[in-house]
Parts: structure tokens; C-alpha cells; sequence
């Protein structure tokens, strides 16, 4: 994989909050030892949802899931295990709660010699509590990277999957070719349907993001110019096929390799936040911008934060249509997950930090977060011990304790 993400950026721009000491609480999760690659939802009761990645042996991984209400953590479920997936710190397997009781998980499966040959593999809990064989979305059967899945629920008990397809490089690696953005619809039976090319040129590894809004998806992803400028694109589906993709906010950032930092999308109703980083003029910066009409039309952004940031942005949408947004800060030998509120009217709340980490290396994946109630949850890797594995943890902050207050 073609990673720049690796560098720490070292411009100071970063105001004293930046370095706030952590309000979040600690709570731990029901993870083994070595566990990684946490996922967060808020399923419509309010209850949370995180899944993640257990190492079984030193060759098998097992995707489970558990779901917390306040503090009290559910009984962890295996969904599946396997000792052929492709297991990395930016690509993520997930499990997501879905309407009336059902869930989906997907996770990535090897099928090839190569370091980046991995194909999607979706699979669909039932009412009943069975999940189904795992499907795969795609039907190209070539060994290269497919990963970088949103899962999205659509009407009459369907789920829209999407990812990055790269059937058309060559070589290991990211070889020679274009990364591609494509989608189709799964039924509830696991029938693949509805396929489609979302974007024929697009940045190679980072994230894509996608919400429901309203009878329509909108999704968000980083883009590739044939100048090389990876800026954040934004298309719609409204069932039938996708719209014409149009830049988010012109950055201009232009960068020779993919820098693993996609966006983040969340929504409440017709209002909607896109939180991104970029690092145009060699300064890097987690933006925002804010839409009340389901992402039709998007506000100038605001700057989130500035200088100390490595990004692997998040972010949530409250109610009254603030958002909170996430990011991986840096300060000069260690991390923090930090958070701060954009509200309607586009005015921020001061950065409050949920969590001190030990460094900001990949090693830390992508935090992760999500809002209950009055609360706030963000999840990451780490240890507490550095001669102790590292693990999924967990620390949750009152909303009026922090971003909102």
C-alpha cells in the first residue's frame, strides 16, 4: 500500500487547548489481548454497537461485536472466523446494526499471492439471530484490492455496499492502473443486485463514508485527479444510479501518494456534517462543513484544527444539528484523541481532548466515535503497559463536560 500517513506532520500551528488535559472515562471493553480494528454505531435505541477484531491463534482472527448501554457492556458475539483475511490498521472490517432487528458485518478475505490481493466478503444477521454465508459484491474474481466499505440500509430490507475496487491496477501493490469506486445492493437473502461504477479514478486507500438521508444515500470519499489533487468528493444515490460527483470544498491538495484520510459523514434528518483532512499548502488542517438539506448544498468550511493533527477525522450529529468531529492530535512525543463541536450557526466550541495516547503512529488505527444520550464514546488501539499487548480501549465524556459546554 502507497502510505504517507506514516509521516508525523510537525507544523505548529496548534493553540494551547490543543493540549488539554483528558476529560474522557475510561471504559473497558470485553476485548482479548492483541484485539484491533474497532467500528462504532449508534443503532436507533440508543444503544452502542462496536465491533472489532480478536486474535483466536497466531494465525486466526475473529470478527465480534458487542453493544454497551451506559456502562454495561453485552456478552461479546463471534459473527466469524478465519485465518485467510487481510488484516491491516486502516482498512476495516465492521458490524453494523440494520432496521427490525437485523445487522450486517462485512470483512476482507486474501484471494491472491499479492500484499494488496483481498476481496469483500458481506454477510446479514436475520431476525432470528442467524447470519448468512458471506456474499461478495463484487464479481470480477481479480486478485487486487477491494476494501474501504460503507454499509448503508435501504429500503424493503436491502443494504447498499460500498468499496474501493481496484481491478484495474496491475502488479502487487498498488501497481500501475486506477483505484475505482463502486457499489451494489444486497437483498436479504444475499442476492447481489443493482451494480455500479460510482467513480472510474479515485484516491487508492483511504475511506470512503456514507449516510442515508432521507430516500436517498450520500456518499463522501477522496478523489484523484489527473494532476494528482486529492480533494473530497461528494455523489448521491437515489436508488436507480449515482450523480455526477462534485468536489466538497476545492483544497487543492496536491500529493503523489494516497495520505490514508478519508472523510467522515454523519447525518440527523436532512441536516448532515462532512468532517475532512487535508494538508493543501504543505499546512495540515481538519475541516467541516455543515448541509441542512441533505447534503445538497454544503456551507464554506471552518477549520476544526490546525498544525498538530495527523486527522483520521470522525464525527457525530446531535439533535439540534451540532456536530462533534474527531481527529487524531499530536504533540511532540505523544497522541490524543481529540474533539471539538461545530454548531449550526458555525461558531466552535473550545477542543477538549477525550483521550491521551502513547504515540500517534498507525499503531493506534483510526479512532472512532459515537454519541448516546448526553455522552459522548470514541474507541481506539492502545496499551496501558507497553510490555502488555495492545488493545482496543474505550473512554466516553459527557457532551456538557466537553464539546458542548
Amino acid at each position: 500500500m502507497l502510505l504517507l500517513a506514516s509521516f508525523l506532520f510537525t507544523v505548529g500551528c496548534g493553540s494551547d487547548e490543543a493540549s488539554s488535559p483528558p476529560v474522557g472515562e475510561r471504559v473497558d471493553p470485553p476485548v482479548a489481548p492483541g484485539s484491533g480494528q474497532p467500528r462504532l454505531y449508534t443503532a436507533p435505541d440508543g444503544t452502542v454497537w462496536m465491533s472489532w477484531l480478536d486474535p483466536v491463534d497466531d494465525s486466526t482472527h475473529a470478527l465480534r461485536y458487542a453493544t454497551l448501554a451506559d456502562t454495561s457492556w453485552s456478552a461479546p458475539v463471534t459473527v466469524t472466523t478465519s485465518t485467510d483475511w487481510f488484516v491491516n490498521w486502516a482498512d476495516l472490517p465492521s458490524v453494523r446494526p440494520l432496521p427490525g432487528g437485523r445487522a450486517a458485518a462485512h470483512v476482507l478475505e486474501s484471494n491472491g499471492s499479492g500484499s494488496l490481493a483481498y476481496a469483500v466478503r458481506v454477510t446479514q444477521r436475520t431476525r432470528d439471530g442467524t447470519w448468512q454465508d458471506t456474499v461478495t459484491p463484487h464479481a470480477d474474481g481479480t486478485p487486487t484490492e477491494h476494501g474501504f466499505v460503507s454499509l448503508v440500509p435501504w429500503p424493503d430490507d436491502r443494504l447498499l455496499t460500498i468499496w474501493l475496487d481496484g481491478r484495474n491496477m496491475t502488479g502487487d501493490g498498488h501497481g500501475q492502473g486506477d483505484m475505482t469506486l463502486r457499489s451494489a445492493v444486497l437483498d436479504a437473502s444475499g442476492t447481489v443486485t443493482q451494480r455500479h461504477r460510482v467513480d472510474g479514478r479515485t484516491c487508492e486507500c483511504c475511506a470512503t463514508s456514507a449516510v442515508r438521508v432521507g430516500g436517498e444515500a450520500l456518499l463522501a470519499y477522496r478523489d484523484r485527479s489527473d494532476g494528482e489533487v486529492r480533494d473530497i468528493s461528494v455523489t448521491r444515490f437515489d436508488g436507480e444510479q449515482w450523480s455526477d460527483p462534485t468536489r466538497l470544498h476545492t483544497d487543492d491538495w496536491n500529493i503523489e501518494g494516497c495520505p490514508v484520510n478519508g472523510p467522515a459523514l454523519a447525518s440527523e434528518g436532512e441536516a448532515v456534517v462532512a468532517a475532512w483532512f487535508t494538508a493543501a499548502g504543505g499546512t495540515p488542517r481538519v475541516k467541516a462543513a455543515l448541509s441542512t438539506d441533505g447534503g445538497r448544498h454544503f456551507t464554506d468550511p471552518v477549520v476544526v484544527a490546525e498544525g498538530n493533527t495527523q486527522g483520521r477525522v470522525d464525527a457525530v450529529l446531535l439533535d439540534d444539528g451540532t456536530a462533534v468531529v474527531s481527529w487524531l492530535g499530536t504533540t511532540e512525543s505523544r497522541g490524543q484523541v481529540q474533539v471539538r463541536a461545530v454548531r449550526a450557526d458555525r461558531s466552535l466550541s473550545p477542543v477538549s481532548t477525550l483521550a491521551a495516547l502513547p504515540s500517534a503512529s498507525r499503531h493506534v488505527g483510526f479512532p472512532k466515535l459515537a454519541q448516546s444520550g448526553n455522552h459522548l464514546y470514541g474507541v481506539w488501539v492502545g496499551r496501558d503497559n507497553p510490555s502488555h499487548p495492545s488493545e482496543v480501549q474505550m473512554a466516553r465524556m459527557r457532551l456538557d463536560d466537553g464539546p458542548t459546554r
